[in-house]
């Protein structure tokens, strides 16, 4: 196993490394972006704690950045499509780095409703990118391992970033002994290292020799829009959709099952799903092995397959041990899953549809679990975790079968 482990990231060292130097500059910007992110959010709301905000108060802050996120979701696709991604990257990096920055010392309730929308806004674009810049920057080959590395990357950062993240309040309130002050120069941190992904970014060249098009205009791009093949699209978008129901139904509330189900404390649960985020990682690093020796569409299908009996597990099982075991793999599986199901998606549509498919795809999951996440919630209150759970896998059954039945070549 240590063996094998060591062979594929050998491998993936040669493709990153020989992928070029656009691809490279893209994955430190990629790391440096997440750890930023990752920093802030972890410390954002216990921020807002010591501000006197209630539980509904912080809620309503949060929400807006998922909000602002929808919103922008079809107007970023449209933005590729005019300005080089390089541009859009370090305005990202810049902008999203100021609205930290202006979320982290204003305090009046309204602008922080205003400056979370507009972030939410803004951090989409970054999201967006990795799709469309992958496939522009490099070859066939290469892509599975840019596309399983961009999103080991982003997960790889967020482990840093919570333990940077669970450091810096101590190491800051060691100076001065203020609980609100040390949260606040945290945040700071997470701004400045938001803001440096923007170094990297503007580091990115057009390719030599490419050909330099003048953008389409406002009106082309909504009749490209409307003609997209929207049978293909529809082909792609309902599978994701029934994923994002069935994950918005439990997700969200893993945290509170396993406080709930097994009385685990914060800490606990802390350390368990920083060991989830390894299999995470771990499982992203052997996405391209499955899609070498499955193909995109064999390897989609069997590890969404293959998390389902875990899925069961978590609903069923009363065994801590064997529910941890289900939790980690059920998580490699599905961020396996998740750079191929985005590869394939990009294949099958024309260069020029990649940046509105990837919003599309993200629009669709976007809504999903955002309604799912209602259901789930009123589903656990008033029934417990197994029915979501049981509803969660059976989604991802439909998944399969759709993607099987529609006979994806």
């Amino acid at each position: 196993m240590v063996r094998r482990i060591g062979r594929v990231l050998s491998e993936y060292g040669a493709q990153v490394w020989g992928s070029g130097r656009n691809p490279k500059l893209y994955l430190v910007g990629v790391f440096l972006f997440g750890l930023g992110q990752s920093i802030f959010t972890l410390i954002f709301n216990l921020y807002l704690r010591t501000l006197g905000y209630s539980d509904s108060g912080i809620g309503q802050i949060l929400s807006k950045v998922s909000i602002g996120a929808a919103v922008a979701a079809l107007p970023a696709a449209f933005l590729f499509r005019r300005a080089p991604a390089r541009t859009l990257l370090v305005l990202a990096g810049a902008l999203t780095a100021l609205g930290y920055t202006l979320q982290s010392t204003f305090r009046a309730p309204e602008l922080l409703l205003l400056l979370a929308f507009v972030t939410g806004m803004v951090i989409t674009v970054f999201r967006l990118s990795i799709a469309p810049v992958i496939m522009k920057e490099t070859g066939p080959g290469a892509r599975p391992f840019l596309f399983s590395a961009s999103f080991g990357v982003l997960f790889a950062s967020a482990i840093v970033g919570s333990i940077v993240g669970g450091a810096l309040p101590h190491l800051f309130r060691s100076f001065n002994g203020e609980e609100q002050a040390a949260l606040r120069a945290t945040l700071y941190a997470g701004c400045v290292l938001t803001l440096l992904s923007t170094v990297p970014f503007f580091a990115m060249t057009e390719p030599a020799g490419a050909e330099k098009k003048p953008p389409p205009s406002a009106l082309a791009q909504v009749r490209d829009f409307l003609e997209i093949d929207w049978g293909l699209h529809l082909r792609l978008i309902l599978p994701a959709a029934l994923v994002g129901l069935g994950a918005g139904l439990i997700i969200p509330f893993m945290n509170l099952y396993f406080r709930d189900r097994f009385g685990l404390t914060e800490g606990e649960i802390e350390a368990l799903f920083g060991v989830m985020q390894v299999f995470m990682v771990v499982g992203n690093l052997f996405g391209p092995a499955v899609s070498r020796r499955m193909g995109l569409v064999g390897g989609v299908v069997a590890t969404q397959l293959a998390s389902v009996p875990f899925m069961i597990v978590l609903a069923l099982s009363g065994s801590f041990p064997l529910v941890a075991a289900a939790f980690f793999l059920r998580s490699g599986l599905m961020n396996m899953n998740q750079p191929l199901a985005s590869h394939f998606a990009m294949e099958v549509v024309p260069r020029r549809d990649h940046a509105v498919t990837n919003s599309l795809l993200s629009l669709a999951w976007f809504l999903a679990w955002s309604l799912s996440a209602d259901i789930g919630g009123a589903l656990i209150e008033r029934r417990g975790y197994t029915e979501p759970l049981l509803i969660a896998a059976a989604l991802y059954v439909g998944f399969i079968v759709m993607t099987v039945v529609r006979g994806w070549q």
